[in-house]
């Protein structure tokens, strides 16, 4: 059994919230428990102004191995699952209300699809092995960023099981249907090097100085780049996953009239025109 108020870490430094699993000795497997903390960690780093990029790891040598299997095996006995626990004021305090709203698309905290709905970049930084939930997990991240001895697998198919909680649309939409295949089918390992080459990591970071790289990007988005943008650009791209070029285009019309009253277009012109650091302001909580 796991130590429920524990088993997720929460960090903030240099305006960066690190969300950490912390079941090392399970190999950070997902219990009954796991997901409701990491939606509350999540929603903690979403609502505070101070957070501009929130870093979801794992403790020890994996990244999140997937489901429990004391978990597992309580349902291939023919055991109905147990009913949900989720906190239902969970959801409603993660949506951003910057951009398009994703509310209807992207909303179910025990699949994690709620990540795309924060108002502020999620990165994955996938420490070690990465399987089944796990892997869903990450998918749900805006980024993914890996270490050189990081393996993924989806697993599914190994363990008699088929396509859970989306993977299918996640996998296909960042790899190709044929890929998606492959890694679904398969349910072979997968390097880190390789999944760089089909898309489904954006880096791979030597394993002796991975955090400090994952942290170095993540102060790209922090003291670099408006608050404001982010939050609306990301919103726009998962929303795109359910529209038409038109619908698109017609939406982002409307989003740059909107923009222009925000202070962070005159800083992003000031500085540049001042050859100086940009200082967005902090992104202030929806209303």
């Amino acid at each position: 059994m796991s130590d429920e108020a524990n088993e997720v870490l929460y960090e903030v430094k240099d305006r960066i919230a690190t969300v950490t699993l912390n079941r090392p000795e399970r190999m950070n497997s997902i219990d009954d428990s796991m997901p409701v903390n990491i939606a509350k960690a999540m929603v903690r780093a979403a609502g505070d102004a101070g957070v501009r990029a929130i870093i979801l790891t794992g403790a020890g040598r994996a990244f999140c191995a997937g489901a429990d299997m004391q978990r597992l095996q309580r349902r291939s006995g023919g055991a109905r699952p147990a009913p949900p626990t989720d906190d239902p004021t969970v959801l409603p305090a993660v949506t951003s209300g910057y951009g398009p709203d994703l509310g209807p698309q992207f909303s179910d905290i025990r699949r994690y699809s709620y990540f795309m709905r924060i108002g502020k970049p999620v990165i994955a930084a996938l420490n070690g092995a990465t399987a089944g939930l796990g892997m869903i997990m990450a998918l749900c991240a805006d980024m993914r960023f890996a270490t050189d001895r990081m393996i993924f697998t989806t697993a599914f198919a190994q363990r008699g099981l088929i396509a859970e909680h989306g993977i299918a649309w996640l996998l296909s939409r960042l790899v190709g249907p044929s890929n998606a295949l492959d890694l679904l089918m398969s349910a072979r390992r997968v390097s880190a090097q390789e999944a760089k080459e089909m898309g489904l990591v954006n880096k791979v970071f030597p394993q002796e100085t991975f955090m400090q790289n994952v942290r170095d990007y993540a102060r790209i988005l922090t003291d670099t780049v408006s608050p404001h943008s982010v939050a609306v650009v990301k919103a726009q791209v998962w929303k795109s996953m359910h529209e038409s070029y038109a619908d698109n285009l017609a939406e982002s019309d409307r989003q740059l009239v909107l923009n222009y009253p925000y202070p962070d277009y005159k800083e992003g012109v000031a500085h540049f025109v001042e050859k100086r650091p940009a200082n967005f302001p902090d992104l202030p909580k929806a209303g």
